[in-house]
This record gives structure tokens, sequence and C-alpha cells, in this order.
């Protein structure tokens, strides 16, 4: 019996090890309807995002995945299974267009669309990768 108890104990310690592992460098946040993701802990712009996901063995988490409420558009409150998770926004997966993406803010939960705000990332505003 101690042996079974012992190999159950073992076998529980490497799967917890396991999932710690996938967020190494982030932190993980669970969305109001009991999703998890890992967040990274810098700031990075969308392509080190996606990067950063496929390096942890997971991927950039998309929008209905992140929101499964989002009615499609940017603006206040689009997000509520987020919202107060965490500082700052986080990218998605899902594109607008060729080269905009759409963002939370995991503060209020509003929604935003990045590729015009390039520059306010390269000056300090940070959005971190969101994976799934």
């Amino acid at each position: 019996m101690k042996k079974k108890l012992f190999l159950i104990s073992l076998i529980g310690l490497i799967c917890a090890t396991s999932a710690y592992a996938a967020c190494e460098g982030g932190t993980e946040i669970t969305n109001t309807v009991g999703t998890t993701f890992c967040k990274s802990n810098v700031a990075l712009n969308w392509w080190s995002a996606a990067a950063w996901c496929k390096a942890n063995k997971l991927q950039l988490a998309t929008m209905y995945e992140m929101c499964p409420s989002w009615d499609g558009n940017e603006g206040d409150n689009k997000c509520p299974e987020l919202k107060g998770k965490a500082k700052y926004c986080a990218w998605s997966a899902t594109a607008l267009g060729t080269s905009n993406a759409f963002s939370v803010d995991l503060t209020n939960g509003s929604v935003y669309n990045y590729a015009d705000r390039t520059a306010n990332y390269l000056s300090g505003e940070a959005l971190y990768a969101f994976c799934r």
C-alpha cells in the first residue's frame, strides 16, 4: 500500500511540475469562465509574444478564448472575463487586416486594435504575451 501511495504521489508531483514548466517566465491567469492562460512577465512586441508562447509549448490565445462574450469590436468593457485580472494589456492571436492585432487591457477589460499604437508600445506602453 505504501508503494502505491508513493507512486501516486510521485506521478502527481511530476504532473504538477510539467504544468508549471509550461508557464516558465510567466504568470498563470484564469478568466471568469475557468480557462487558464500564461501571461509573460515581460513586455513584448506581437511577434516576440507569439515566439515566447511557442517556446513554452503554447500558442497566443485568440480573442474568443480570452473573452468568450466578445462581440468582435474594440471598446470599453468588451472583455469582462479578464477585467481586473492583472495590469497592462495582453496580445491576442486575433488579427484585424494584415498588420493589426487585438489586445485586452487586463485592468479594465477594454479591447484595443494595437497596430496604430505601436509607437506607444515603443515609448513604454507594455503589452504582454497571453498564451493558451
